[in-house]
């Protein structure tokens, strides 16, 4: 019997006698990569089933089993792959993703392997390599005046129009509304062929709160005249849209090869090992990122919960905290989020949620010249010194360090 072999059935063994410890899944710390896969959660606020840190992760099956992705540098995608196979995994599809330097192989396991078991062996193999459950992510949305531009953009703001560009990681969106017929935006489908599109009403809601243009100021863009563009990477129907973490990474790819250094992510969901690596080696390409905070009112939601990530909360007219944000330390500034009314097909309508409170910070990043004259750093310091003290003196777990608000000329 070969070494090989030998290896196999014995990790296949320890497996068995393991299997009955590790049946259920570890729950994620809050605040940082969890220890080993990550849980669903119940229904958020507006229906979608969002997962919330603490709760079982919604993740991606083949063929009724479930995934894992590991991602690491190219140079251990072979040694990865190798210590997968060797207790029988089977590869499901590779991406690279050039621009972050990074490789993703997603696999699925035997029915008797303990996740853990062949997460050590990954560790063991390709110390690089991050391996996890191949979780599922949703929009930061909740479901329903035209308070947030008096709020944000002081008198004597600059209303000047952005330079530079700024990427989202959303749905699809709809070119023709009338607020962004005449911005300069750009779209990229990603998601495989075969599934299902989700609905344009949360990416378009979403740029035109960045870029859209609209002489009544009803749902113009708080970063007029700057380039967006629009990574399509969610599938699914009006109400259950998710994204993975293999077109997050994606999306951040394709965005670092545009030439696109501050990125949105209107998007929540539990923390993850691969997602966490994707999202530190786009940082270390200079990408500036800011994301919405989640709707569970629970601890932060990921990615806005990496330490790579600018977090994002909701506020509402009164500057009240949205009753269902997310809270925790990782939050760092506040936007309005609270029956905000955004571009939807046939005009505009009044929502709710994160998502839309963080396209405004990214819009304000855009005006400070975020992800092209200015650093993830300077711009975290920059918006502190600007912000408005909502909550106790200094930063808080609600609101952080304030309101955001507008940079001058």
């Amino acid at each position: 019997m070969t070494s090989r072999v030998v290896s196999v059935v014995a990790a296949m063994l320890v497996a068995v006698l393991a299997f009955a410890q590790v049946a259920e899944a570890q729950v994620p710390p809050r605040g940082g990569p969890p220890p080993g896969g990550a849980r669903v959660g119940p229904p958020s606020d507006d229906g979608r089933r969002a997962t919330r840190p603490g709760d079982p992760a919604e993740v991606q099956t083949f063929n009724g089993r479930t995934e894992y992705i590991a991602v690491g540098p190219a140079a251990e995608a072979a040694a990865t792959l190798a210590a997968l196979e060797d207790l029988g995994a089977t590869l499901v599809r590779r991406r690279d993703y050039p621009g972050l330097g990074r490789v993703g192989q997603v696999v699925v396991l035997p029915f008797a392997l303990a996740p853990d078991l062949a997460r050590q062996a990954v560790e063991a193999a390709a110390p690089a390599t991050a391996f996890d459950i191949h979780a599922l992510y949703g929009f930061a949305q909740g479901s329903p005046r035209l308070f947030a531009r008096d709020l944000v953009l002081r008198p004597g703001g600059c209303r000047e129009p952005a330079r530079g560009a700024v990427g989202i990681i959303d749905g699809p969106l709809d070119p023709s509304h009338p607020a962004l017929t005449s911005a300069r935006v750009e779209t990229v489908a990603i998601t495989p062929g075969g599934r299902p599109q989700s609905s344009t009403d949360h990416a378009t809601a979403v740029a035109a709160l960045i870029v859209g243009e609209d002489a009544s100021g009803a749902v113009a863009g708080f970063a007029r005249g700057a380039r967006l563009v629009a990574v399509d990477a969610f599938s699914g129907s009006r109400r259950r849209a998710r994204t993975d973490v293999d077109m997050i990474g994606a999306g951040l790819d394709v965005l670092l090869r545009s030439g696109v250094r501050l990125v949105n992510l209107s998007l929540s969901g539990p923390a993850n090992r691969a997602l966490a690596d994707l999202l530190t080696a786009a940082a270390g390409q200079g990408v500036v990122m800011i994301a919405a905070a989640g709707n569970d009112g629970r601890a932060v939601g990921w990615p806005a919960a990496a330490p790579e990530v600018i977090a994002v909360t909701a506020v509402d007219a009164a500057l009240r905290p949205y009753a269902r944000a997310n809270t925790g330390p990782e939050i760092e500034f506040a936007a309005p989020g609270v029956d905000v009314w955004v571009a939807r097909p046939g005009g505009g309508a009044y929502a709710s949620g994160t998502s839309y409170a963080a396209p405004i910070v990214t819009a304000l990043a855009a005006q400070l010249g975020a992800g092209t004259t200015r650093s993830a750093a300077s711009l975290r310091r920059v918006l502190a010194e600007n912000a408005r003290d909502l909550g106790p003196a200094g930063h808080d777990r609600a609101t952080g360090w304030g309101l955001a608000q507008g940079p001058g000329c």
